[in-house]
């Protein structure tokens, strides 16, 4: 999975499989955001675009465990 960890200088800087690569802007779709993952259309580098129900499905899913956090920090 390639996540986007932040953008900056042109360049989105990306955790793939744990480890951090640099992936120029030019090379993406338009529309990129920190935390949004990216597919490799493709297959080999050269232009990336953001998977949107992947996306979701990843920010569902790390709200989902914030909140579990708040609610247990409150008891």
């Amino acid at each position: 999975m390639i996540i986007v960890d932040r953008i900056e200088n042109g360049i989105a800087v990306c955790e793939i499989d744990g480890v951090m690569s640099d992936i120029p802007l030019s090379k993406i779709s338009t529309g990129v955001c920190e935390g949004d993952v990216l597919i490799d259309l493709s297959n080999e580098g050269t232009f990336y675009t953001v998977d949107t129900a992947k996306t979701e499905q990843r920010r569902a899913e790390i709200t989902k465990r914030f909140e579990h956090l708040k609610a247990k920090n409150k008891k």
